[in-house]
């Protein structure tokens, strides 16, 4: 029988390692498949972690409040953490998963907390500590003096790329103006604050973020903790620090990128926005809450201009499917109850520039 020659055995290799280690990222080849969804709570039951088994995403973002542990000491939170990630299911999970995550109050410090947390930074190692290992190896979170947990991600798609950019809403943000009404109730409504001294993301989070948008991709995915779009109603969001809001629109405005959806969390109900922005692209915003912790009894829904359809008031998670179209990305945005049914959907972005 005749040997190989070197040189045969050197292109095979060649070959071999093209095939072998050329990063494909979407299981099908044909498109990227993520899933997200917010507060999740450790001590109820999760059908839809069932789901997400069963969906085998190629991402999931986890947008926050991944565990209910409001302590003035963080470090009181850990047990949380590792009862809610030792559900059998995350196992299977992580297996197929990729993972990337935010916090949001709960998972932060107390119920609405913002830069005025006393143990922000142990929560900070906390987090990073319990969440991190779900998350890409190498991955660096906020400013290099440590504050803050602000990081972003690029994916590569059919020679196209998606960025992931996820801030962070807590670590920096001012004190919430509350409502005159609030006090007698103790519920936590909101009004906006015009003050020039008030900030969401603090000034070094915001130069980061000016950064970050000035780099070129096809698909910018921008996950907030919070609504941005919505004004109406009481609760927490962007609205809350109008200043701040109309910057970030002007910054999404000008990202250098080709089309842009807005993922959040936080509301425990389920909702899709569309804003037109003037001259300019649209924005539009999905959010997908809770994971299993719904509050069908209060008022949660307020009314827009800028909604689409109603709320969905039930356990609920978000899929974002991208898939490349005559040489560009085009998405589609569902929501599913707990069984897998779709409740909600954007199915007609077609990416335009």
């Amino acid at each position: 029988m005749k040997q190989p020659s070197y040189l045969n055995l050197f292109f095979l290799t060649v070959i071999c390692l093209f095939f072998f280690q050329s990063p494909v990222f979407g299981k099908d080849h044909e498109s990227i498949h993520i899933g997200f969804g917010s507060c999740l709570h450790q001590d109820k039951e999760a059908p839809i972690l069932g789901q997400w088994e069963k969906e085998s995403f190629d991402l999931i973002l986890l947008l926050g409040d991944n565990i209910y542990a409001d302590s003035l000491v963080a470090e009181e939170k850990i047990p949380a953490y590792k009862k809610q990630f030792l559900r059998p299911e995350w196992k299977s999970i992580r297996k197929q998963s990729k993972i990337l995550a935010t916090w949001d109050d709960h998972d932060y410090g107390i119920n609405d907390s913002g830069g005025e947390y006393s143990d922000k930074v142990k929560s900070r190692e906390v987090f990073i500590s319990q969440v991190g290992p779900l998350m890409p190896k190498g991955r660096s979170f906020g400013s290099k003096e440590g504050n803050g947990i602000f990081h972003s991600y690029f994916l590569e798609f059919k020679k196209k790329k998606i960025h992931i950019v996820i801030p962070d809403t807590r670590f920096f943000r001012s004190p919430l103006k509350r409502t005159f009404f609030s006090y007698f109730t103790g519920k936590g409504r909101y009004r906006p604050n015009d003050s020039d001294d008030v900030t969401l993301l603090g000034d070094e989070q915001w130069l980061w973020l000016s950064e970050e948008l000035k780099k070129p991709s096809d698909l910018l995915v921008f996950v907030s903790g919070i609504q941005v779009i919505p004004t109406e109603q009481p609760f927490e969001k962007w609205g809350n620090f109008p200043k701040d809001r109309e910057k970030l629109f002007q910054l999404l405005a000008e990202a250098k990128t080709k089309d842009l959806v807005i993922l959040s969390g936080d509301r425990h109900i389920a909702e899709i926005y569309e804003f037109p922005l003037p001259n300019t692209r649209k924005l539009i915003e999905v959010t997908s809450s809770s994971l299993n912790l719904p509050l069908p009894f209060l008022p949660l829904e307020y009314d827009s201009e800028f909604k689409l359809g109603s709320a969905f008031r039930e356990e609920n998670y978000g899929i974002l499917r991208i898939q490349s179209q005559d040489g560009k990305l085009v998405w589609r945005s569902q929501i599913k109850d707990k069984t897998g049914n779709v409740v909600l959907s954007y199915p007609k972005n077609d990416s335009k520039e």
